[in-house]
């Protein structure tokens, strides 16, 4: 098995002094203490079970030939030396180097080279450690039991080569099916979190009540465009109480959704509000993307830009695909972030923020900033896919 280590860097083996030297040093005894337990565990089901492998080979041959058990015991013991020694080389090997689309050649060539050495390596260790039995014989010499062990074995060296690397394989990915399962259940229960707080936050008693206003003033002069208003609210809550289980939705889906609650806010501040869309290039309106990504932010910069306006207020909402990276901005010219302190995220910032790094790691990045000459701008910056593309939960894309 692939035995975890931990690398520190060159300058923290210098010792630490001070209560902030201390401070660190207890910081990195909580970070290596869980890794030397892993490794001992591994070590421990690593020797458990060569061991029991050489119990049962052992048996065999007490069974079928005069040779106390013990001495077959011990035979066998040394024989399987260089297998839990060559273990955890396998293991990493195995793990490290997989045979996925655009890495098979690195990985043959690397099994190939951890194969020759465990043939040659550990087969001379076998005939070493079998030589030195005192009830072996020695008319070879060391080094003769060495070449010949290693011509004797390498058949099943190397099926035990390959059983081990197979079993590590299987191993490794039933751990990470069951560690994606954990995330994508984390990630439904923050996507319906986002959805209840697009429901209690965005469209709470007073939204519907302005909205529902602005309809009814139309409905005697614009019968037509409050005909629209309410086809556009039945859709947004149609939409955001729909049951679907999709993580992503193309960005053409995702801007279609944020045109209707525009519509909406429009209509509810008048020509005090101006919400333009840029989309380059054209094709980015498959790219997959986050549910309910670019709402909360248009929300927010409605909130805290046009509202607290008493002139006109201008929300711009920009996707660019550019170089295997999806960059979406929404910027507002309002208000701006409060002065010398820090960016309080209400719950949909902090769960588009959580949802991002759920999906897609370190490749996304999500930052609010002030804008010079007044005004926030919101980036978030995700790996830009081919529409069909599956999506690794947590892991980078």
């Amino acid at each position: 098995m692939s035995v975890p280590t931990l690398v520190l860097p060159t300058d923290e083996s210098r010792p630490a002094t001070g209560p902030a030297g201390a401070a660190r040093s207890d910081a990195l005894a909580d970070v290596a203490a869980p890794a030397r337990g892993r490794a001992w565990r591994w070590a421990a089901w690593d020797v458990a079970l060569w061991t029991l492998v050489a119990l049962l080979f052992a048996g065999q041959g007490a069974a079928r030939t005069s040779e106390p058990f013990l001495q077959q015991l011990a035979t066998q013991l040394v024989g399987f030396v260089p297998c839990m020694l060559f273990t955890p080389l396998i293991g990493a090997v195995a793990l490290r180097v997989r045979f996925a689309e655009g890495t098979r050649a690195r990985a043959v060539v690397a099994h190939l080279l951890c194969l020759a050495a465990f043939l040659t390596v550990g087969g001379a260790m076998m005939g070493a450690l079998e030589w030195s039995l005192p009830w072996h014989p020695r008319g070879t010499g060391v080094s003769g039991a060495m070449r010949d062990a290693i011509l004797r074995y390498y058949p099943i060296d190397t099926l035990i080569y390959v059983m081990i690397a197979a079993a590590i394989l299987a191993l490794g990915y039933g751990r990470e099916s069951r560690e994606r399962a954990v995330r994508a259940a984390r990630l439904q229960a923050q996507l319906a979190e986002a959805q209840l707080h697009a429901l209690g936050a965005q469209l709470h008693p007073h939204f519907l009540f302005n909205t529902l206003h602005v309809i009814s003033a139309l409905v005697r002069h614009e019968p037509k465009r409050a005909e629209e208003l309410i086809a556009r609210l039945s859709e947004l809550l149609r939409e955001m109480l729909d049951s679907s289980d999709r993580v992503e939705i193309p960005l053409s889906e995702e801007l279609a959704f944020l045109e209707k609650y525009v519509d909406i806010q429009e209509a509810r501040f008048g020509p005090r509000l101006v919400v333009t869309f840029d989309v380059q290039p054209a094709e980015a309106l498959d790219v997959p993307v986050p549910r309910l990504v670019l709402q909360p932010l248009v929300e927010n910069a409605i909130r805290h830009g046009t509202a607290r306006r008493a002139g006109v207020g201008t929300v711009d909402v920009r996707a660019e695909c550019v170089g295997g990276r999806l960059t979406l901005v929404v910027r507002d010219d309002g208000a701006g972030l409060p002065p010398g302190g820090p960016t309080r995220e209400g719950v949909g910032l902090s769960s588009t923020r959580a949802r991002l790094q759920q999906l897609y790691g370190d490749a996304a990045s999500f930052t609010i900033a002030p804008i010079p000459s007044g005004g926030t701008v919101c980036t978030v910056r995700m790996p830009c896919r081919h529409p069909g593309a599956a999506v690794r939960v947590g892991t980078p894309a």
